[in-house]
């Protein structure tokens, strides 16, 4: 790697030399990780959220369930320890991500999840006029969380709801 902006000692940054001449001590294991679902019946109850484009007292820009952020507006109180569904409603696309806890995805539409929803999640890519439901168990910290449009744009317009962990 060299500086452009310098000819003499300054112009030489580093150099790389990859050497393949001493064994390699690791091995990958047959299975990397083991998934364990989370089971539906286990939900305490089933939230919505809407994520989309509008007008709410003068505030024209992306909501969630029809509100803009607050941050003294708590969409969601949980208990730790629980599970619980999480219908994710979507009018454009929006990427929504959950800070906290990782989720398991139960469906997208009237269809299960696609071959890309296997495992755990933190994100998930809603498309134009997509429903998802997710199964979410909510373990770790008491706190105040957030989930939000990962879109940058949406991000910046602040598409994002508090949710409280106790």
């Amino acid at each position: 790697m060299v500086n452009d902006f310098d000819t003499a000692a300054m112009s030489q940054i580093i150099k790389f030399v990859v050497d393949d001449s001493r064994p390699e001590p690791t091995a990958i294991p047959d299975r990397l990780s083991t998934v364990t679902p989370l089971r539906e019946q286990d939900a305490v109850t089933t939230r919505k959220f809407d994520f989309r484009t509008g007008d709410v007292d003068g505030h024209d820009g992306w909501l969630i369930s029809h509100q803009p952020f607050n941050p003294d507006t708590i969409a969601a109180r949980v208990k730790l320890g629980t599970t619980e569904i999480w219908q994710l409603n979507s009018d454009f696309h929006h990427p929504v991500h959950l800070h906290l806890s990782h989720f398991q995805v139960l469906s997208r539409g009237s269809e299960g999840p696609g071959p890309y929803d296997a495992g755990w999640k933190d994100t998930i890519d809603l498309r134009p006029g997509e429903q998802a439901r997710i199964l979410v168990h909510f373990d770790g910290y008491p706190g105040k969380y957030v989930l939000h449009c990962h879109n940058l744009e949406h991000e910046d317009m602040a598409m994002m709801a508090n949710f409280i962990t106790t």
